[in-house]
């Protein structure tokens, strides 16, 4: 887990410098334990690396450059099947410089090309420069889980880094903020790859390559997309077995690290089963951590201690408060870049702050929500389903226009009905965007609402109705939000986060699992249930599902409400046109309804003034009203 920074030029370009030095301070939280930079004698290709240490302490620094120059490798992530690659044949009499995981990616390209990727199993984002013939690899993980953006230069060339804000530090490339994006993330909470909130600079998609040649050009191709496994057994519990044995394997692999590595254990059915099948792998107590907000409404912290007890973890547990969220907000808002709507920002970054004085990795269960069918949107509601039995003609004519003289929103929850059968990709986004047509109107938002990036890839899976829908997060939230948002909490730590439920060998079994085994009778996360009955008590198994939702409408009241209005009716945010001074007077003035609006809004107006305008190289010390009227 690591930070990567690098220019490339094209042959034909004249030569020209990014200030690589800089876009490594910008990321030092990524890589606290050294640096390291190459140039090509023609400087045509430079590029740096900042360390965090996890594997091969004593060899494993990057760049890792080839006898004569070669070749150059830099890789940010970790490749955990690193000891069985370097078994295989194609690997055998390489002469190999360090001891750790990513040097194996050099003997695999000799061997395979462009399919080594094939061969990884891991979290990566990864540069490979070849000076003959000066050709450039960029790869991306199969889901998103290591970030890496790029912008093409004008002139020819590109630079890259795993964070947007070192781009800005590069001096090659100037903040400027695309409307259309803003429009896309008031739609969806994210901006959807490839496209972020900065104009000219893109995310590289999940499971993608970028191969940039001497000439310039440049060659964007998916190498690997999640589709249902071929060998899954039949049978409900032949399928429990195989896909238990699947995230085993997965654990194991993700515990190898020479470093101090722990497990978050929040109570719930993930990071139980997660804990289970981890301390029974080890020789020693694995480390746990469970975290108690002050004031939340639901504390899972006895049943994380049930499972900690079980299997005689080194257990912790930690009292936090998230009092004066807006001395938090603009260190968030800094560290993410592109902005975020998810609230649940804060208190990750709290438990990341925590983590970071324990150890440096740990396990979390991520994914397992989007692989079991453990949210309620994969399931048409039940009033929903009510209405649909009226007749269309008096749904369409007369209900939902009836309903639109009185609540915009309610007749608009209601035409969203039909979509759970005939659009599933847009049904899903419906049941997350914040901003639907009837908000837009409120906050005088103008903009065209871009088209649900859900229901694109529903249409590309071929499948049951929520196997696709599970694909369609797994293409679109899970990376936009939630591996966004544990990237950079866990980067801003020097932590490395782990998530063993993303093993693509794992994903693609959970999507060949026939709904009906999936969720049985409709009950969600009914066959991960199952697996975690031999493993987990009872108490957890049946217990509803907790997850850990930020209390927003608390914030507002408490404090935040004031300085929140000030800064999104101040003159340079009015000016833009996204919003008016009496939309957010609206919001304002509902905040058990609209909260989570405002805090969405306060997060793209604080992105523009620390990165657009302020062009902030550092951390701000400062909280909220640093950023108010000024």
């Amino acid at each position: 887990m690591c930070g990567l920074a690098g220019l490339f030029l094209p042959r034909e370009t004249a030569p020209r410098d990014a200030d690589i030095a800089a876009m490594l301070t910008a990321m030092r939280h990524r890589g606290p334990d050294g640096t390291g930079t190459w140039t090509s004698p023609d400087r045509r290709y430079q590029c740096g690396f900042a360390r965090l240490a996890i594997i091969d302490l004593d060899t494993g620094g990057q760049p890792i450059v080839e006898a004569g120059g070669r070749r150059v490798l830099m890789g940010n992530g970790e490749i955990y099947n690193y000891q069985e690659l370097r078994r295989r044949p194609d690997c055998a009499g390489y002469a190999f410089q360090t001891k750790g995981d990513m040097e194996p990616v050099l003997p695999l390209a000799d061997s395979l090309g462009a399919d080594f990727v094939h061969a990884l199993n891991g979290m990566y984002a990864l540069a490979l420069y070849e000076p003959e013939p000066h050709r450039l690899v960029l790869v991306r993980d199969r889901l998103g889980i290591k970030p890496l953006y790029w912008s093409r230069l004008a002139g020819g060339g590109i630079v890259f880094a795993s964070e947007v804000k070192a781009l800005f530090a590069s001096g090659l490339v100037e903040p400027r903020v695309c409307e259309v994006a803003v429009s896309s993330y008031l739609a969806h909470g994210w901006v959807p790859a490839p496209d972020t909130l900065w104009q000219g600079i893109h995310k590289l998609p999940p499971g993608h390559r970028l191969t940039v040649e001497a000439d310039g050009a440049l060659r964007l191709e998916r190498y690997w997309r999640p589709a249902p496994a071929a060998d899954l057994p039949d049978g409900a519990d032949a399928i429990r077995e195989h896909l238990t044995a699947l995230l085993d394997d997965a654990v194991g692999l993700q515990l190898r690290s020479d470093v101090p590595l722990g497990a978050l254990l929040s109570g719930g059915i993930d990071s139980g089963l997660l804990v289970a099948l981890a301390a029974r792998r080890l020789d020693r107590p694995l480390n746990t951590y469970t975290v108690r907000f002050q004031g939340a409404p639901a504390d899972e912290s006895p049943l994380a201690a049930l499972v900690a007890a079980r299997y005689g973890t080194r257990h912790t547990c930690f009292d936090l408060s998230m009092t004066d969220v807006a001395a938090h907000l603009p260190r968030l808002a800094w560290a993410c870049d592109e902005p975020l709507s998810d609230a649940s920002l804060l208190p990750n970054q709290l438990i990341e702050d925590v983590l970071g004085h324990e150890v440096r990795v740990a396990l979390n269960g991520t994914g397992g929500d989007e692989l079991f069918a453990g949210y309620g949107r994969y399931f048409q509601l039940p009033v929903e389903a009510r209405y649909l039995r009226l007749p269309q003609v008096l749904r369409r004519g007369l209900a939902e226009p009836l309903a639109g003289l009185i609540d915009p929103m309610t007749a608009w929850r209601l035409a969203r009905s039909e979509k759970f059968a005939g659009d599933p990709g847009a049904y899903l986004h419906d049941h997350s965007t914040l901003f639907p047509p009837p908000i837009r109107a409120l906050v005088g938002n103008r903009m065209v609402p871009p088209p649900p990036a859900q229901a694109a890839h529903f249409g590309n899976f071929h499948g049951p109705r929520q196997s696709g829908m599970l694909y369609a997060d797994l293409m679109t939230y899970l990376p936009e939000d939630l591996l966004t948002l544990l990237d950079r909490t866990s980067m801003a730590a020097s932590v490395e986060g782990r998530v063993p439920f993303l093993d693509h060998r794992l994903v693609e079994a959970a999507l060949a699992v026939p709904p009906d085994i999936r969720t049985p009778g409709g009950r969600q996360k009914g066959l991960e249930r199952a697996m975690a009955a031999p493993f987990l008590p009872p108490e957890i198994l049946d217990a509803p599902k907790q997850g850990f939702a930020s209390p927003v409408p608390s914030w507002l009241r408490a404090g935040l409400a004031e300085p929140a209005r000030r800064l999104l009716t101040s003159r340079r945010a009015l000016e833009r046109g996204w919003w008016s001074a009496a939309g957010i007077q609206r919001l304002l003035a509902d905040p058990s309804r609209h909260a989570h609006r405002v805090y969405a809004l306060l997060m793209l107006e604080l992105t523009i003034l620390i990165h657009g305008e302020n062009r902030l190289a550092a951390a701000p010390q400062g909280g909220l009203e640093a950023f108010v009227d000024g």
